[in-house]
């Protein structure tokens, strides 16, 4: 009978024990389900970080389009004014005028020029910006 007391004693006691263990409730397989599940969601977020970079830089060449058009369009409008006063008088009267009007027509040209540099290396940094897109 002492045994058994004992016994249970011993048992009574080893609750406390037991209760503070820790048994996983979840596989190791489970758990590189989580990784990769945390993987993938870093991913896509990489991938709409780059999206929004994407959509902020083709606002920027929407900026520089409406730039170019409008420098294409003061070196179409001077070049033509350069042309007509050519036409008109025949051999140019007023040289002072006359010099004026070419320098302004070639500040435009070389703005337009400019402004389409800058144009085409925005449309390659959206490009960019879409090949790691592609990638991703």
């Amino acid at each position: 009978m002492s045994k058994l007391i004992f016994a249970g004693l011993l048992g009574f006691a080893s609750i406390p024990a037991m209760a503070q263990t820790y048994n996983a409730k979840f596989s190791k397989d489970s758990l590189g389900i989580l990784n990769t599940r945390v993987e993938v969601l870093k991913m896509s977020m990489k991938v709409l970080e780059l999206k929004i970079k994407e959509a902020e830089e083709e606002a920027d060449v929407e900026k520089l389009r409406l730039k170019l058009l409008e420098a294409n369009g003061n070196a179409k409008a001077s070049s033509e004014k350069h042309s007509e006063d050519i036409n008109r008088s025949g051999t140019m009267v007023n040289q002072k005028a006359a010099e004026k009007l070419t320098k302004k027509a070639k500040e435009d040209a070389d703005d337009a020029q400019k402004a389409l540099e800058r144009y085409n290396k925005q449309i390659a940094k959206v490009e960019d910006i879409r090949t790691q897109i592609q990638g991703d």
